[in-house]
């Protein structure tokens, strides 16, 4: 293969392990972009923003930082921010216009616009928008037709492996068949198709890429390899799901444990909540959802307000679960007590709770809150507690 297929990988995720949070954005000029994109074989991802606009803060504040969204963005794009009514952004915004904000480009290392998207995303929905630009991008047609014909040549088999990723088809069969064909697997070029196909945590190709982590780490850096761990991790609880396996599950917690140990508590308790909601599990969703709360964001009063409506939300009828919420919410009322927010939503699950009485409370202490404060929340939280008063 050529030195273009060791850059594809080669530094794709810069984060550190530290942090290990959320897209890292890309600090060069547009010019910079487009070489680095050329040379590490990516596309661009552009959030096409403006500093006045609502749900472009709200993607900056909840979508861009998740980790779930940094470990996927980091590995496959470029990542620009780019304040479409600054006067020194004049250049591009002649050449990708927008008509409303934020507008999410996908653009090729040649400048073409693979896909945009006007409007706001949460979590999952811009996760699957950037896998259709990738998709887009990359079909799979010609390597398959050069493959079926018996061309094994590496950087084709190369391709076709990474456009089967792309388009979320299997590519296992085929990266095997490559590797078991290969006499030294320990060469540059094989360490990094073994990096680019090791996808999934319940697979043998995971384990030809742990095994060689130091020579991995040492072709590329441990934040490439660790993002591949897991991501690949991330994969087989998912699956786990899907196949209503708790013995995939708990394979992709102990590969966590065993090869990313600095993230393996979080790990998880997040994917076992990702299983239990899959399976409307609420009481075991509720004992990983304790632990989260209590382990991993007991500190911080914004992350536990936002755990507590997103429990509320996805088991409002679930008293095992709400529970768990009405302790989060608590929790970030005690870290942080100035804020009407944080008072409403207890109040919000105290009533899905049937407690209407501390819901009252807590709903009178926002509104005490907002009117000082927060004058356009008054009418919302005025509403509110008239209808529980109705509801006596």
């Amino acid at each position: 293969m050529k030195n273009t297929l060791l850059l594809f990988l080669a530094l794709s995720l810069s984060f550190s392990l530290a942090t290990a949070q959320g897209i890292d954005f890309f600090k060069g000029e547009w010019q910079e972009a487009l070489a680095q994109a050329k040379s590490q074989d990516k596309l661009i991802f552009v959030d096409a923003y403006a500093t006045w606009c609502g749900p472009c803060k709200r993607m900056a504040a909840e979508v861009f930082p998740n980790e779930k969204v940094g470990a996927f963005y980091n590995r496959n794009f470029i990542s620009l921010k780019i304040d479409m009514e600054a006067p020194e952004n004049a250049e591009f915004r002649s050449k990708y216009p927008v008509a409303a904000f934020p507008t999410l480009y996908y653009i090729n290392a040649e400048g073409d616009v693979v896909q945009n998207v006007r409007g706001a995303q949460a979590v999952d929905q811009f996760i699957r928008t950037g896998e259709k630009a990738l998709a887009l991008s990359e079909p799979t047609g010609d390597y398959a037709e050069q493959y079926a014909d018996g061309d094994r040549d590496p950087e084709l088999v190369y391709k076709y492996v990474r456009s089967l990723i792309r388009n979320d088809e299997s590519h296992l069969r085929v990266a095997n068949d490559f590797l078991r064909s290969q006499s030294d697997l320990n060469t540059p070029d094989n360490l990094q198709f073994i990096m680019l196909a090791a996808t999934e945590a319940d697979s043998r190709i995971f384990t030809l890429m742990t095994d060689r982590k130091d020579a991995i780490i040492a072709a590329n850096s441990s934040d490439l390899y660790y993002s591949q761990v897991y991501a690949a991790c991330q994969t087989t609880a998912e699956k786990s799901v899907e196949y209503s396996s708790p013995e995939l599950l708990e394979e992709a917690c102990e590969k966590m444990e065993e090869h990313y140990q600095e993230k393996a508590e979080e790990f998880r308790y997040v994917s076992e909540m990702g299983y239990a909601k899959g399976h409307r599990d609420g009481k075991m969703y509720a004992k990983a959802a304790r632990a989260y709360a209590k382990e991993i964001i007991a500190e911080d009063a914004s992350k536990l307000n936002d755990f507590a409506l997103r429990i509320s939300n996805d088991f409002e009828n679930d008293k095992n679960a709400l529970s768990v919420a009405q302790y989060a919410a608590t929790e970030a009322i005690k870290n942080n007590s100035d804020t009407f927010r944080h008072y409403y939503t207890l109040a919000i699950v105290e009533r899905k709770l049937g407690n209407n009485k501390q819901a009252l409370a807590a709903a009178q202490k926002a509104l005490a809150i907002a009117e000082s404060d927060t004058p356009s929340a008054i009418r919302m939280l005025t509403a509110f507690i008239d209808s529980l008063e109705r509801e006596g």
